[in-house]
């Protein structure tokens, strides 16, 4: 590693999130997930923001695997070729959060200063790793309305140091420069929960070969879990049922008209029941985390509603269908809602493959907007 890309490793250690300044740096949101790499750019646009450049390019099969980099050549070299198509420099990145661990403390009411020496001593009774091995975040989950006097309530992110100074490895490999790494999951929470709405959601994030489950409460992740199910499993469905091929198959689950046909119904219903799976560990998670006592015995805010993202998310007829066997709100996500309002500003994306750049649009949107 070169000491430009030392120095930004050092830097990261010391505090995970960059102070104030180096936040306000116009950075590309760069999304890296087990299939591809997304990368987008916010630009200022009247007082609110509009879409620069942006990209994506899929990652060979296996390269990274829950989280894991097993191919660190094919990643890198993906990266390169965005990095060039796209002119790019500085980055907010993601790391899946599959390698993350979270949980709640709650702390004496100290100064900011001091708030990261309380949570140092909390992290080996809370996560599998030592301190000397972890770099970690919070962010302050009170309620300012309810806010107690005695201790301040604080969402902690962790993660391993080896695994953001492979991230950061692989970045400085591919000639890019990360200003700050956050999990995929606080990233796409920060596109498509209102920024202000502290009502819990249960964010669907449904990739290709799996599905992230986050619990998002007053505007901080909770607990994510990730279920083995995703986009490719609807393909397969349909290839079955036709008796088609892969690539007609994609084709036709992009054509939404072809479930709003009388005479496909049987088709759709053969594409839930493969992803029933999924469908059942939303429920038991949403059982759970409504009837979820915490330490001190007080229940957790109930689920308001259920939120999908992901490019086959927006499949005819799937958040209907999970909102009636669900019994619960269910929508597709706007990954816009914190950027632009759609009635002054028309995106150059369609609406189905922006929500394959949910956690790229989170990680672009400044700190605190």
């Amino acid at each position: 590693m070169d000491t430009q890309s030392t120095n930004v490793t050092h830097r990261i250690f010391h505090q995970f999130f960059p102070p104030p300044r180096f936040l306000e740096m116009p950075a590309v949101g760069l999304d890296i997930s087990d299939t591809a790499v997304s990368a987008l750019e916010l630009v200022r646009y009247k007082r609110a923001f509009a879409v620069g450049r942006f990209g994506r390019r899929l990652l060979p099969k296996g390269s990274i695997s829950e989280g894991y980099v097993n191919d660190p050549d094919a990643v890198v070299g993906e990266l390169r070729k965005l990095r060039n198509a796209l002119k790019l420099d500085f980055v907010n990145a993601s790391i899946s959060e599959e390698k993350a661990y979270l949980f709640k403390a709650k702390i004496p009411r100290v100064s900011r200063k001091e708030i990261r020496g309380v949570l140092e001593f909390k992290l080996e009774e809370n996560v599998p790793i030592p301190a000397s091995e972890a770099i970690f975040d919070y962010a302050f989950i009170s309620d300012p309305a309810h806010e107690a006097a005695d201790h301040l309530d604080v969402g902690v992110t962790v993660l391993p140091k080896k695994v953001v100074e492979t991230y950061t490895e692989l970045l400085g490999d591919a000639g890019l420069i990360p200003l700050s790494f956050e999990i995929e999951a606080q990233a796409i929470s920060r596109s498509i929960v209102a920024k202000g709405n502290r009502e819990t959601h249960l964010l669907v994030n449904f990739g290709e070969s799996k599905t992230g489950l986050f619990i998002v409460s007053g505007e901080v992740v909770h607990f994510t879990s990730t279920v083995a199910i995703g986009g490719v499993h609807i393909t397969e469905a349909i290839a079955k049922y036709l008796s088609v091929s892969t690539e007609e198959a994609t084709a036709l689950k992009r054509e939404h008209s072809a479930f709003k046909d009388k005479k496909n119904v049987d088709l759709f219903l053969s594409l839930m029941n493969s992803i029933a799976a999924l469908k059942d560990e939303i429920n038991k998670l949403s059982i759970y985390w409504n009837t979820h006592a915490g330490t001190e015995g007080e229940v957790s805010k109930k689920i308001q509603k259920i939120i999908l993202c992901g490019r086959d998310a927006g499949l005819s007829g799937f958040a209907d269908y999970l909102s009636l066997t669900l019994q619960s709100p269910v929508e597709v996500g706007n990954v816009w809602r914190n950027t632009f309002s759609l009635d002054d500003y028309i995106p150059p994306i369609v609406l189905d493959e922006s929500l394959d750049y949910a956690a790229a649009v989170g990680l672009a949107l400044p700190k605190g907007h």
